[in-house]
Parts: structure tokens; sequence; C-alpha cells
């Protein structure tokens, strides 16, 4: 007798090994879903790093895969139960669904969705992509509101996939990341995944893989410095986003749009620009022939490691509060980009160069780096311990490492790169930031 089998539908992962996408196919079918595969996870790292190519889609199947052996472990343990299982699953998933193009390169110009406050840019376009696939997800057979819940942020089950040190994306991208691009990966981190638990609302790690716990963080700082604000990468960001905005300014495109676009169509749209200033960096992007640092700021006790023997390079030492300025002045971050825009203008003007020719690179995501405190599950009967009480010299070291990533750069193409950087221009350059 003749009967229908249910084959598999499987991909392969580098990290995870087969996934079986059938539970969740109809969430991988969308249009959304499958657009992730031509946004790069790691956004222009691949100028340094020619291995760092992968995509967000690769990423979210990885996520999806940890989040379902996690899961599973905890059905077992009796931390949940099967319907809140796949749910996570689910927004494992969809839990970079809304990304735009180049991802965190070009969220800032991003309009923030209707009714949705509180949240993360990405978050919440994820969000209002989860909830215009409602039909999809249920057809997977899992609870629409609950999926919807911790997407939403509003169920602490949400941390088993976000949580920001034992997440199972954050898990999983750290070692994606790596092994793409410095050949490495947090020590211990199986093993570390299969001691992760839901303890009164929280995430824990079992006391036996404290140290595994502390190296992923110091992974993370790792490629923070290493990858995630490389130099080359940072600028080259910043480029991309500034021809962006001008796409956005031209009406060559509109903001809302960045959601739906790969990173292709991206990249299209400013190689056949009408403004001859997009496809002109569009050029230099293309080739590697990026804008160089002329003036760079760090703080005062990591500016000597700054030196580059040689080059036009002005390094300057910042004090502490002038520090704070240069991280949270409205002026100087990526969201405000009229301002940061008309701050490269007077730049330009002040240095005697010509307009358009002055490229600032300002501190990324210094929220980052604020290292998040772990909890210890010590056995039935006794409360979590804080790693941070447990280890404060650890967490402040972190803190001190992460000083010295902090970098915030005045660059110019080459030609103008020695009049940027010469004594005088620089110091004036310098007040008129900094001050």
């Amino acid at each position: 007798m003749s009967r229908n089998v249910r084959t598999p539908k499987v991909v392969a992962d580098p990290i995870h090994g087969i996934i079986d996408i059938r539970p969740v196919l109809a969430m991988v079918e969308t249009e959304e879903f499958q657009a992730l595969g031509d946004k790069r996870q790691l956004g222009m790292a691949y100028l340094t790093f020619p291995s760092a190519t992968h995509s967000r889609k690769a990423h979210s199947l990885g996520s999806y895969q940890a989040t379902r052996d996690l899961a599973d472990r905890w059905i077992e343990f009796g931390f949940i139960n099967k319907k809140e299982a796949d749910a996570l699953a689910g927004y494992a998933l969809y839990h970079d669904i809304g990304h735009p193009a180049f991802s965190h390169v070009t969220e800032a110009l991003c309009p923030p969705p209707a009714g949705i406050d509180g949240m993360s840019m990405n978050a919440a376009l994820s969000l209002e992509i989860i909830r215009k696939r409602r039909k999809e997800i249920e057809a997977c057979g899992i609870d629409f509101k609950l999926l919807e819940s911790f997407a939403h942020r509003k169920n602490p089950l949400y941390l088993a996939v976000s949580d920001k040190n034992l997440g199972m994306e954050k898990l999983d991208y750290l070692e994606r990341d790596g092994l793409s691009t410095i050949l490495g990966k947090p020590v211990g981190l199986s093993y570390l995944r299969n001691h992760i638990y839901f303890i009164k609302g929280a995430i824990a790690v079992d006391e036996k893989v404290v140290d595994a716990a502390i190296e992923a963080q110091n992974f993370y700082l790792k490629m923070y410095k290493n990858v995630y604000l490389r130099k080359t990468s940072a600028i080259a960001q910043r480029m991309l986003q500034k021809m962006t905005h001008r796409l956005i300014l031209a009406g060559e495109i509109e903001a809302s749009d960045l959601v739906r676009f790969t990173d292709s169509e991206l990249l299209g749209i400013m190689l056949r620009s009408n403004d001859e200033t997009v496809r002109a960096m569009y050029s230099l992007l293309k080739t590697r022939d990026l804008y160089r640092e002329a003036i760079v700021m760090r703080p005062e006790r990591f500016a000597d490691l700054e030196t580059r023997p040689g080059k036009p390079v002005r390094t300057l030492a910042v004090k502490g509060s002038e520090m704070k300025r240069l991280i949270h002045a409205p002026t100087l971050r990526s969201t405000n980009q009229e301002r940061l825009t008309a701050l490269e203008e007077a730049v330009a003007g002040a240095a005697g160069l010509p307009a358009g020719s002055v490229l600032i690179a300002p501190i990324v995501t210094p929220e980052r780096f604020e290292a998040q405190d772990i909890l210890v599950y010590r056995g039935e009967g006794r409360s979590p311990a804080s790693l941070r009480a447990r280890y404060p010299a650890h967490f402040k070291n972190i803190e001190e490492v992460a000083e010295d990533y902090l970098t915030f750069r005045v660059c110019t193409t080459e030609e103008h790169r020695e009049k940027l950087s010469s004594p005088n221009v620089a110091k004036k350059i310098f007040r008129m930031i900094v001050g």
C-alpha cells in the first residue's frame, strides 16, 4: 500500500549542521524572510574580511535552531510548555525580519513604525512585519499572540532569544561572525548553551559554566574592537549612510523603502542615481578607495596608541567630560543626519576644503559597551547570584577595555588629508566639534 511521506526540508548550516525548516516553512517562504538572504549580517565588514558575507537569513535560521534546541530542553526541565517552545522558536526565526538594507547602517534613516514605542528601531520594524504575517505564523501551528508578546518584549520569555548576554541570537552571531572574520569563537560555547535556564522570569547560567559565560562577554568585546568597530567598516558605513540620506533628500527613494530593499537593490540605485555626489561616492566604495582618517579623537589615556608614523593623521587626546559630549551630543549622532551633514560642511569650510570633502564618522552605539550582569543558578532553594557582585573586577575590566574602543573620526579624501590634519587646522576643528 502506498502512502504519502512527509519528507524533511532541510538547509545546511556551518554552525548548527542540518536544520529542518519543515515546522516553519510557511514563515520561511514569505517575501520578507527571503529578502534577508540579500542583507549582509556584518554590513561593510566584508571590505576588511572577505569571508564576512553571511546573511541575516543564515543568522535567523541559526537562531531558530539554537532556540529550538534550548526550548526542547526547557520543556524537559519544566520551565515552559510546548506552545511556548514553538512560539519562542518562531520568534527567533523572525527576530531580525524588520532589518532594512545594510541593517544597522541605515536603521537611523528609517521612519519609526506608528504606535510602537519604547523599542529599538530594528525591534520595532520587526514587530510591525510580524503583525502583518499572522496568517503564515498561525499556518505553522504557532500561537500568534504569544509570539507577538515576545517580539513586543512584554513576555520575559523573549530573553531566551534576545538576552543581551546569553540570548540564542546573540550567541549565534558571536560564533558565526567570529568564524567568518577572526577565525575564532567563545571557548565553551556549546557547553554554555546546554546550561542556560529560565528562573523566575530571568535568564541564568548554571554555576558550572560561569567561566564560559565570562568568556562570551570577553569575546563580544574582542569582536567590537577587531570587527564591529574596525576603522574601515566605520568609515564605509558612514559613506553608505551619507549616500542613502542624499537619495532620500533627492526623492529618489522613500525612507520607508529601506525595509523592503535588499543590499543589492540599494547599491543598484546608488549606481544609477541622478546625484553626482552619490555616484562618485559609490565608485569610491566599490573600489574600496574610501575616505581617509585625518583627525582622530580618543580618550586621553589611549591617544598614544593611535600614532600613525608616516601618515597625515592627527590624533587628539580627549578628556572624560569632552568624550561624553562626543558620545551624547545630538549633533554627533547618526540619528540626526541633517545636523551631522551641516557639521561636515562647517568643518570643510573652516579647513578651507571644498564642499562635500569631509566625512565625520561618529562614535557608534556606545550603549552596547555597557556590561550587563549575569545571574548564576546555584541549585534548588537558593537565590541566583550576581556575577557582577562575585567578580566586580571582570566588569570593571569590560568598562576599561570598552573605553579603548571609543574613537571619533574626521575624514577626507587623500588629496585633502594633509591639510585637514595639519596642527593648526586640527586644533581649530577640535574646538569646533568638542567645544
